[in-house]
């Protein structure tokens, strides 16, 4: 027991303890020393420092901060100034600086409310500084960051410092989150093509069979890339496995004809071919981007033939020139010694120079499927041409002008090869069948036309014996008042240009006339450059993807598919130069003599870019598209006969 007086001590002290709590409001807690008057004024410095950063006013900012460190040292409000600190050199982008005062932060403050912001911006100022291993320490752990736009932030960061790093599978899932969270199509589409890049180009064939197990994007990409890399690797058996798994895994995928590629390749490996068809294209140097497109067609072609035709399967032997004459010829000589029945290629009129005398001692047929130039010099009676040529176009854009009953011309040109060529010839088709009132140039890179609009008005009203004033006012007020004489008026040239152009012409009363254009104006860069003043007008071009064709619809929908990416008029060419050839070897003509004689004979041949007739000539004569815009569309016009 507790002696007599400790126990009536104790006693006491409880009895004061209830007497001092039922003293107290309810819920309140101890009232706090008042704070000391100088860290109010710590507090007050600090918020003008503050105030002026949020003014912009970084200097006088960083001056307050430090007047705070000098004056307070003890305050216990340091550490938010060391966080103002890091946030002015972080906004004049001195990383080096910001990132000491998030470390101040972080060391000595470890239990204040800003540790995870300064973490944060610690890992920010490495990324800025390429510090790229301390970047990623500082960021991946962001189990207590709740704000959307910063976690979006850290998985840009991420996914940039594991690429330099070299950990693509953890690059390629930052990615994927940021696919996920992207805030509008175009932001998602650039974060979908690092995650094909990732999966094409970096990943090894263990760390694809690993991210194609799962059951959702990007699975179905790393299958598609596994199986390409199987077909590479000549593991057949296994690149038909996985191409078989895709297509049952993903039935309806978008790019299922690239399955059904990958599939039919891998199979075809496995057998031998009945049939050769050889390519000799650029696929590397200056010009392989456009080898590509031609490849592409051709495979797309190659790829429609054996599904049809799976017990007469054609093999593609594929040669890479590098845009050389003498890498075209030596190639040819290697694809003849493989019994090929046909060639797709060249590409470059160099190479076609330097292969005619080539072919006359391989006698292999050979397709080309991309020319513009004029004439086709025939040396080689092997050599055949599949293209839109300006010649054609030029013809087919005066024979519809002439069949609208078009009379009088104006020629409206850039001072260029391609304006040129397609003035004069243009201006050739219409001799003695229309007038034409003035051919004009303008330089190629210009931007203001007025002055070559003027002047045209100017040619117009003195053909129409109208004097023109002296006077500028006067003049203005004739040319404000002007009425085109003319038809029609023919604008070869570049979208880019035209759609300047149009508008122009508008403005100077040029209008209430037919306007005609080439090939190049295809592209909705036109439409929306010079809007509403296209209306009407009509131009020539040897593809029309928009078309509702079933076979061009078709042949647009297998290669968006098979290569996520619109086809251009080289893949259709291309496409229709295999498939002419294809389409001799199922009518029985399995010889290059036989494949000759078949596209020297054929006629109106139903390509998507254009009917085709060769009839006894080495150039295909084409039924080219007449298109006209309306309503801000490309429509397929068809004239009356």
């Amino acid at each position: 027991m507790l002696p007599g007086r400790l126990t009536n001590l104790i006693f006491s002290l409880l009895l004061a303890v209830v007497f001092a709590s039922a003293l107290m409001p309810a819920g309140c807690a101890p009232r706090l020393p008042p704070e000391p008057e100088w860290e109010q004024q710590a507090s007050l410095l600090l918020d003008q420092a503050e105030g002026l950063f949020a003014k912009r006013q970084y200097d006088q900012a960083a001056k307050a901060a430090e007047a705070f460190f000098a004056l307070y040292p003890k305050s216990r409000r340091t550490d938010r100034a060391f966080g103002l600190m890091g946030e002015i050199r972080l906004a004049q982008r001195n990383y080096g600086q910001a990132l000491s005062y998030y470390k101040e932060i972080i060391e000595k403050y470890p239990a204040s409310s800003l540790t995870v912001e300064a973490k944060y911006k610690l890992g920010l100022c490495y990324f800025e500084l390429k510090e790229y291993d301390l970047a990623a320490a500082n960021l991946e752990d962001r189990s207590k960051i709740t704000e959307p736009e910063q976690l979006k932030r850290i998985a840009q960061m991420l996914s940039v410092s594991y690429v330099f790093k070299k950990n693509y599978p953890a690059a390629l899932k930052e990615y994927v989150s940021l696919v996920q969270t992207a805030s509008n199509d175009q932001q998602r589409a650039g974060y979908r093509d690092r995650v094909r890049d990732l999966i094409d180009k970096n990943l090894n064939d263990s760390e694809l069979k690993a991210l194609s197990a799962g059951v959702a994007y990007p699975a179905d990409l790393a299958l598609l890339r596994l199986a390409a890399l199987q077909i590479e690797q000549r593991s057949y058996r296994d690149a038909i496995k996985t191409g078989k798994d895709f297509l049952v895994r993903f039935p309806n995928h978008p790019e299922k004809i690239r399955g059904e590629l990958l599939l039919n390749d891998a199979t075809s490996k496995l057998t031998a071919p009945r049939f050769m068809l050889g390519a000799l294209l650029p696929l590397t140097g200056q010009v392989a981007f456009f080898g590509e497109r031609v490849l592409r067609g051709i495979q797309l072609a190659i790829h429609d033939y054996n599904l049809q035709m799976p017990d007469s399967r054609v093999e593609l032997l594929i040669k890479d020139t590098e845009g050389s004459p003498d890498k075209a010829v030596a190639e040819l000589g290697e694809l003849a010694s493989k019994d090929i029945v046909a060639a797709v290629g060249p590409i470059t009129t160099r190479e076609e120079e330097a292969l005619m005398p080539a072919l006359e001692k391989y006698h292999v047929p050979m397709i080309r499927p991309a020319a513009s130039r004029s004439g086709f010099p025939v040396k080689s009676g092997w050599m055949f041409r599949n293209a839109l040529t300006i010649d054609s176009q030029a013809k087919a854009a005066a024979q519809f002008a002439l069949g609208q009953k078009l009379k009088k011309f104006v020629i409206f040109y850039p001072d260029e090869p391609y304006g040129k060529d397609l003035a004069r010839l243009f201006g050739s088709e219409l001799e003695h069948k229309a007038e034409v009132l003035a051919t004009i140039s303008y330089p190629s890179e210009t931007k203001d036309f007025g002055p070559y609009v003027r002047k045209l008005i100017e040619i117009d009203l003195r053909s129409r014996k109208i004097p023109i004033p002296e006077d500028d006012a006067e003049r203005k007020k004739l040319f404000a008042e002007y009425t085109p004489s003319f038809d029609c008026i023919y604008l070869p040239g570049y979208a880019e240009r035209i759609g300047l152009l149009i508008p122009q012409l508008a403005f100077y009363n040029v209008s209430g006339i037919a306007m005609l254009g080439s090939d190049n104006w295809h592209t909705p860069d036109l439409i929306e450059r010079a809007g509403r003043y296209t209306n009407g007008a009509v131009f020539v071009d040897g593809f029309f993807p928009e078309s509702a064709d079933p076979a061009i619809r078709s042949f647009v929908e297998a290669y968006r598919s098979a290569y996520q990416e619109e086809p251009d008029i080289l893949a259709a060419q291309a496409y229709d130069a295999a498939t002419m050839a294809l389409s001799l070897l199922k009518n029985g003509k399995d010889s290059p003599i036989a494949v000759r004689d078949g596209l020297l004979a054929l006629k109106d041949y139903p390509g998507i870019s254009g009917a085709a007739t060769f009839a006894g000539s080495y150039e295909a004569q084409k039924q080219l598209f007449l298109i006209k815009i309306e309503d801000g569309k490309f429509t397929r016009l068809i004239p009356e006969k």
